[in-house]
């Protein structure tokens, strides 16, 4: 009992702290904000002693009878759950590990109670507790502010996303809005003063990930049932919640001031497939009283049976979205009265793909991926009523509308990106009626977008985000088919190939799929490939020449089952040794191992990367076996493989030349001998880490041919 009062202290006094920095612009707790909507951390208080407290309860929750007590402390819930959004990180760290013992032994009724909810969540309908079905009560009207029982750990995670906001369908004269928001930068935490509290400041990405974790294991049952139903049931709730906000909360500048999008965006994250098929078309609600769903309108102008209807003209009748633009194209039509169908306002439909969550109405689409904790949330404008003299024209890209100027001549609005799009993308029809998303030249068309193709291989839709870029979905330009069968924008494949790796040393993550990690493929990437499969069978062959000139090809990370590298000694080769590409003769060559690299940031001059064959200050010998490919020089002022050659006369190690301009200012005599780490730092012994007689530090050397020689380097 002294430590749950002890705790609750603490957590009485962290919130305290926390509310008071939470709207300075200078500071801000870790579960805070800074003005410019960042994680800051909080000011180093004494957190010691709140640490060795959940310490001990965490102890204590090691056995059954000590969970089975502690489940009865609803005070000591209601402080975890201040600590996991006001806490230090390693507070944060307690509580998550405390609260996944504990919630097993907690029924999701007490822990309703324990949040103030008076309702549960509708769950698996079919299993229903006696507990529960007390709160499960025919719900009165939407209300945006009602906290849901699980709203505490979904902000959370709303709280840690990264959202781009963009406006699709406004006039071709507005460009592109694209902007990106957090929930901190979108909502002031002035207003949450109340049960919604922990709506308010940033968590970190950490944090989110563990809570993700967390959420997923409760809905796959590894807490308990109970949890498992409660669970799938909050999450299906809050992305229905979408649906019931009223069309004042539907503009751009209002939704994104409502929890209601921030909660739906992180319930997003922790989707799985059983969502997708009971939520999409209403079947999820339709479920509550065993009735089916009611049949939707199908298109007028379609004799398929199949296309639905969004559109109802009061002329026309019922259309879908391409007869929509193409009947009311000419302007003797233009001035028909439509509206979306009111079956197409209720209607919702909820996608998994390759991990990232999706759902659509007919006013916006929501999407967030759950590895980046990236979101995206695309408002449709002037799609609820089209008065007369409604705009037709529609960019096929962008979505942008008009009825002048090239909208009205074609489908191509004259932003200069559409524009280049225009110039490489195909203008073929697949025979569904869509116009391919694929790119002009190719021997096979794209397979179409809109799932109307049965192609096996096809994983994604038009609605899906690029994974590259990720602020464009695939339908917004030209997009290629790798061999693995993903798709994505040809101009995101072409620039990333362009830039290849960030900062100085050689890295090939840029030439894998960002999805399955398979090496990018399609023909029409073949001229930007083959210098890249050039470079890596040079750094490949020259690293598995190193490994085995030091005697590693057979250590234990290559040879034992189950190992990172088991059987892979290139892959180990490639992972331990650093290697950069000279500015000079644009070959491959060592620098040392590459946990010397991992400090190393991204600014750096290339111009200064060059070997050691083109830097032979001191005109070392060619070595009669290797010639010149692996000559090397070592670092003037440490014991170090270099890297950079500065200044054409100053070979550098990674560390010694991020802080050039200190130990090139060293006095020689200040020094350090050998052995000399990093930085010019004096090391304690008497053997070199290169395994060389060399001149005093601060003169420079060639060591040679470093495969002859046997190099062990830091």
């Amino acid at each position: 009992m002294h430590i749950v009062q002890a705790i609750r202290k603490e957590a009485t006094r962290v919130r305290e702290e926390w509310e008071s920095l939470l709207c300075s612009a200078q500071t801000a707790p870790s579960g805070g904000s800074s003005s410019s909507g960042h994680s800051v951390e909080m000011p180093k208080s004494a957190d010691t002693y709140c640490f060795e407290m959940l310490s001990m309860v965490l102890a204590l929750s090691g056995s059954s009878v000590g969970r089975a007590y502690l489940s009865h402390q609803y005070g000591l819930l209601r402080d975890l759950l201040s600590l996991l959004h006001t806490g230090s990180a390693r507070v944060q760290r307690q509580v998550t590990s405390l609260l996944r013992r504990m919630l097993p032994e907690i029924s999701p009724a007490v822990f309703g109670n324990v949040m103030s909810v008076d309702r549960l969540p509708p769950a698996d309908f079919s299993i229903v507790s006696a507990a529960n079905k007390a709160l499960l009560e025919p719900e009165p009207q939407f209300d945006i502010h009602r906290v849901g029982i699980l709203d505490v750990f979904l902000s959370c995670v709303a709280k840690a996303l990264t959202v781009q906001v963009k406006v699709k369908g406004k006039d071709a004269s507005g460009g592109k809005g694209l902007t990106t928001v957090t929930l901190a930068t979108s909502i002031h935490p002035r207003d949450f003063v109340g049960s919604r509290w922990w709506l308010r400041g940033c968590i970190t990405r950490r944090l989110a990930e563990v809570i993700i974790q967390l959420m997923k294991d409760m809905a796959a049952g590894k807490l308990s049932e109970a949890w498992a139903n409660v669970t799938k049931g909050a999450v299906a709730e809050n992305i229905l919640n979408l649906t019931k906000l009223e069309d004042s909360h539907r503009t751009p500048s209002d939704c994104l001031h409502t929890p209601t999008l921030w909660l739906a965006l992180a319930s997003l994250c922790v989707l799985d497939s059983e969502h997708v098929e009971r939520l999409s078309s209403g079947q999820w609600s339709g479920a509550a009283d065993g009735q089916p769903p009611a049949p939707r309108p199908m298109c007028s102008n379609h004799d398929d049976g199949e296309t639905g209807a969004i559109i109802q003209c009061n002329v026309c009748g019922n259309l879908c979205a391409d007869c929509d633009r193409f009947l009311h194209l000419h302007r003797r039509t233009r001035m028909h009265q439509r509206q979306v169908c009111k079956e197409e306002e209720e209607a919702i439909k909820v996608d998994l793909h390759e991990g990232c969550g999706r759902t659509k109405l007919f006013w916006v689409m929501a999407l967030a991926d759950s590895s980046t904790l990236k979101a995206m949330v695309e408002f449709r404008e002037g799609t609820r009523n089209k008065p007369a003299g409604v705009t037709s024209g529609v960019c096929r890209f962008c979505g942008a509308t008009g009825n002048s100027g090239l909208l009205a001549i074609g489908n191509i609005c004259a932003d200069q990106e559409c524009q280049e799009h225009a110039r490489n993308a195909c203008n073929k029809l697949h025979p569904c009626g869509h116009m391919c998303g694929g790119i002009k030249g190719e021997a096979v068309c794209l397979p179409c977008l809109h799932g109307c193709s049965s192609n096996p291989t096809l994983k994604q839709d038009a609605d899906d985000m690029c994974m590259i870029c990720f602020t464009e979905a695939l339908s917004c330009a030209p997009a290629v088919q790798l061999k693995c069968g993903h798709v994505f924008h040809y101009h995101c494949c072409r620039c990333v190939l362009m830039k290849r790796w960030a900062g100085p040393r050689i890295t090939f993550a840029f030439s894998q799929c960002p999805i399955c990690k398979c090496n990018i493929e399609h023909p029409v990437l073949s001229e930007l490939l083959v210098p890249v499969k050039e470079l890596y069978e040079d750094v490949r062959r020259k690293a598995l020449m190193r490994l085995e000139y030091e005697g590693l090809h057979k250590v234990e990370a290559i040879t034992s089952p189950g190992a990172r590298f088991h059987n892979d000694p290139a892959s180990y080769a490639m992972d331990r040794y650093a290697y950069y590409v000279c500015y000079k003769c644009n070959k491959a060559y060592y620098g040392g191992e590459a946990r010397c690299d991992a400090e190393v940031g991204e600014e750096y001059d290339p111009t200064e990367l060059v070997c050691g064959a083109c830097s032979d200050v001191s005109r070392a010998q060619m070595c009669p076996k290797h010639g010149t490919d692996f000559l090397e020089y070592k670092c003037r002022y440490c014991c170090s493989v270099a890297v950079f050659f500065c200044f054409g006369t100053t070979h550098f190690c990674n560390a010694c030349h991020d802080d050039f301009q200190r130990v090139t200012n060293i006095p020689r005599l200040e020094l350090p001998s050998c052995p000399a780490g990093p930085k010019a730092k004096q090391l304690e012994g008497e053997e070199c880490p290169l395994h060389v007689k060399h001149p005093p530090t601060g003169e420079e050397f060639a060591l040679g041919c470093g495969v002859c020689r046997n190099a062990h380097t830091f």
